[in-house]
């Protein structure tokens, strides 16, 4: 991310895999990171210690737009970073679903923290692969990856008609 500012990249957008918490979400959903709990360490070399780290407002309000234009169903809310995947408990993965938190992924706050430090504009966009439910984990990447790259095109689409306006 770094080295594409230092190249003049001013908005970053990461689409990728997450899992979910809640029940409510299947394999496939549109999620929209309203911001994210900081349980990774590259955020805390960028800000200062938080809860959480916060996308770009506007930049997440174009998405959201844009894709529900599109005919897109967006859930927007909370997610949780962590950087050690195989690592989440139980009892964590149950407390963050009883505070409403939608999924579970490696980079979200990362990239808001740095992004917000630098002056940037910074998104992220997930598509459900997994879930982390009372069943334990359940892996469903195979199921999820034309979704993923379905909403990958459509990001693209939302943000080459902003450029047009």
């Amino acid at each position: 991310m770094e080295e594409l500012m230092a190249r003049g990249a001013r908005r970053f957008v990461s689409v990728g895999f997450a899992g979910c918490l809640q029940p409510h979400l299947d394999v496939g959903a549109t999620v929209l990171c309203t911001r994210a709990i900081r349980d990774e360490g590259t955020s805390y070399h960028y800000a200062k210690s938080s809860k959480y780290a916060y996308p770009s407002v506007p930049l997440t309000a174009r998405l959201r737009r844009g894709l529900e234009a599109q005919g897109v169903r967006v859930s927007a809310g909370t997610s949780w970073t962590v950087d050690t995947p195989y690592r989440e408990t139980r009892k964590e993965v149950q407390m963050y679903r009883e505070e409403g938190v939608l999924t579970v992924e490696m980079e979200a706050s990362a990239l808001f923290s740095v992004a917000r430090a630098s002056g940037v504009e910074a998104a992220a966009l997930f598509t459900v692969s997994d879930s982390l439910g009372e069943a334990g984990w359940v892996p469903r990447f195979a199921e999820a990856r034309t979704h993923l790259q379905s909403l990958l095109k459509q990001t693209v689409a939302v943000l080459s008609e902003s450029q047009r306006h």
